[in-house]
């Protein structure tokens, strides 16, 4: 977690436990209020954290894919060492600025010539090179494929990680989060379980609201995620895993 979240969380928990510990709201419509503002809370944030885990999800397979085509272009260009060579440079550079930046999606939102310079690479082979060599020329359509779909792979990232919360939307779920967090306090009480339960309900609902912030602009992938998927595919570049079977 991070620690402003943390800071947050404890900060949120120590100002409604003043509040419900100082005001107690005696209502005759206190059940009917709660139950309302249950029922459209639970409706409405249960809808956008299912639209927005399924758009995470979604970008998680799509960058599995993305990592999975890079390690199968490295591996199918070893059929030429000279090509191998070049592909291997062109995808570690690329792999290389996502580690320093920390940032898995720099090259979808800046400017890359990971592709073309692939495309050029593999452009550059001779017919000589490929005829009568039945693995490469196979495979060589593959590649292709592959490099293609590397492209429509970047452009859904593009696609899926513009499809954030409206502003309007997130009116309606800071609204109804603050309603139902000041209708617990319309429970009158002189019980410390009551009181203790409301704050758990309210800490509750604010956890809820951050779950939501953070599936939307996908923090909760965690700040070290961007550095684990380039450190993987730069071991199979490195063929740090064959050197480690090797030496044992």
């Amino acid at each position: 977690m991070k620690k402003t979240n943390f800071i947050l969380i404890v900060l949120f928990v120590v100002l409604y436990s003043l509040f419900t510990f100082n005001f107690n709201i005696d209502t005759d419509q206190a059940s009917e209020i709660i139950l309302a503002s249950v029922f459209f809370f639970a409706l409405f944030s249960g809808f956008f954290i299912t639209r927005q885990n399924e758009r995470y999800t979604y970008i998680i397979n799509a960058l599995a894919d993305r990592d999975g085509a890079f390690s199968y272009l490295y591996r199918i260009s070893g059929l030429i060492p000279r090509i191998q060579k070049e592909v291997k440079e062109i995808i570690k550079r690329h792999y290389e600025k996502i580690l320093s930046t920390n940032n898995w999606a720099y090259h979808e939102f800046n400017p890359s010539t990971t592709i073309t310079e692939l495309t050029k690479s593999f452009g550059s082979l001779k017919n000589k090179e490929i005829e009568g060599q039945a693995k490469i020329s196979t495979s060589f359509e593959m590649i292709w494929d592959t490099i293609l779909q590397l492209q429509q792979l970047r452009k859904r990232v593009i696609a899926a990680y513009n499809q954030k919360l409206l502003l309007f939307q997130w009116v309606i779920i800071y609204i109804l989060a603050g309603i139902l967090v000041f209708s617990f306090d319309f429970i009158k009480s002189d019980s410390l379980m009551i009181d203790i339960m409301k704050i758990v309900f309210g800490t509750s609902v604010f956890l809820v609201v951050m779950l939501i912030r953070q599936l939307n602009d996908l923090s909760i992938f965690g700040k070290n995620f961007s550095r684990r998927i380039a450190q993987d595919v730069l071991r199979i570049l490195n063929e740090t895993d064959s050197k480690e079977i090797f030496n044992k």
